[in-house]
């Protein structure tokens, strides 16, 4: 499938799928329903687009994982925010700084920097430096 570039900023083709392991060397922007079937590594920050699926594991800098989305191996994040929203599945979550878990999303184990919680989330284990939780 197309990955478009300009400068550091590469972007998918809509309606794309990845049969291999793909790497991309700076930041990359994800349209919905997109498709990898193996790992994923983003050397800058990543916007996973609504309902799409990894197979494997994402390496980052930084990310949001849109609405829906599943990635079924670990979520590994440098300092840059990582931002998983509503509904999304993602096994493992681990990065350096800060996080942010909307409502309704599934995880084993979620560890950051500093873990704010934004309503009811189903997770395993929540370990972090500060960890709050603001419900309604």
């Amino acid at each position: 499938m197309k990955v478009f570039a300009k400068g550091k900023i590469y972007l998918a083709e809509p309606g794309s799928y990845f049969r291999g392991p793909v790497k991309i060397d700076g930041d990359f922007i994800v349209p919905p329903r997109t498709q990898f079937w193996k790992d994923l590594v983003v050397t800058g920050r990543l916007s996973l687009g609504a309902s799409s699926r990894v197979g494997g594991s994402v390496s980052c800098s930084g990310a949001v994982v849109a609405r829906g989305c599943v990635v079924e191996g670990e979520l590994t994040a440098g300092t840059d925010q990582v931002t998983v929203c509503d509904g999304a599945r993602v096994r493992v979550i681990r990065s350096e700084g800060n996080v942010l878990l909307r409502p309704g999303i599934v995880s084993e184990e979620v560890h950051g920097g500093n873990i704010l919680v934004m309503g009811k989330i189903h997770c395993g284990k929540l370990m972090g430096r500060n960890t709050r939780v603001i419900t309604n």
